[in-house]
């Protein structure tokens, strides 16, 4: 596995692999790798000639310093789990690399004003910004992207489509514990009790949404959801809806749907979904 840090070097490499005409496929991650990173590497790895793994926390993003500086990091880790799950190349840019003077924000305008971008104002202005920056440097053939933060995939869908017309998204179901909770990075922020009040609190969202019919209407489900969420303990909810699985809306039966949360254990914010 080559690791490179600096934009020309990378590009250097890469080069040879795009002249004859190699299919690359690219995964961009934040670090702290987990199995949900190492189905989306694996998927790369199945559809392409070389993967690059990119491993950037984007402070952009973020919508306080204190979660920017307290998110997991493991670059020991990172190195050996990309070298186990034999990735081609580990890009590492520091932020001066990515950014050197050029601090312009792009504005995000679609699916606006719901789920999480209700609550993280800027969060996926900062998302397509960095994506911008990469997708460029890196002219990949396919990017990966996992279906947990599904309002980011569909961000980045539309996003593609408007800019990057040649790069293939590829969506990649979310990788879940044996208890049924998706892996996540800041699932590494919670304690044992945390962890195991979060399993219990999604296997009681299984049953409620195994306990509707598919032919109900979304906002009769969201009305039955608000009844639901009463009755749990939750440190801070930010939403806890269905929407419909291919604009967000609220048109359409639960058999359409998705089902969207985003809770707090602690200080964590825990999201996900799941499909009715």
């Amino acid at each position: 596995m080559l690791i490179i840090k600096d934009i020309s070097n990378l590009q250097s490499y890469l080069s040879a692999y795009q002249n004859r005409k190699y299919s690359i496929g690219y995964v961009p991650t934040m670090g702290a790798l987990h199995k949900g990173h190492g189905e989306l590497i694996k998927q790369s790895k199945k559809g392409n000639h070389k993967t690059i793994v990119s491993i950037f926390v984007n402070e952009k993003q973020f919508s306080s310093k204190e979660d920017f500086e307290t998110y997991p990091r493991n670059k020991g880790f990172d190195y050996d789990f990309c070298i186990d799950n034999e990735v081609d190349i580990l890009f590492e840019p520091s932020s001066e690399e990515i950014f050197k003077n050029d601090q312009t924000l792009l504005n995000n305008k679609n699916f606006k004003d719901i789920l999480c971008d209700k609550f993280r104002r800027g969060h996926f202005d900062g998302v397509i910004t960095v994506l911008d920056k990469f997708f460029s440097i890196i002219k990949s053939n396919k990017v990966y992207f996992g279906e947990k933060d599904y309002q980011q995939l569909k961000i980045i869908e539309k996003f593609i489509e408007e800019k990057y017309k040649s790069l293939d998204l590829v969506s990649v179901p979310t990788q879940r514990h044996e208890e049924g909770i998706a892996y996540s990075s800041r699932n590494e922020k919670l304690s044992k009790k945390q962890t195991q009040d979060f399993v219990d609190f999604h296997k009681k969202v299984k049953n409620f949404i195994g306990s509707l019919e598919g032919s109900l209407d979304i906002e009769t489900a969201n009305e039955k959801a608000n009844d639901f969420m009463k009755s749990q303990d939750i440190d801070k909810l930010d939403y806890f809806e269905f929407r419909n699985d291919t604009d967000l809306s609220f048109v359409g039966t639960l058999s359409q749907a998705r089902l969207f949360y985003a809770i707090y254990k602690g200080k964590v914010r825990l999201i996900d979904n799941l499909k009715v």
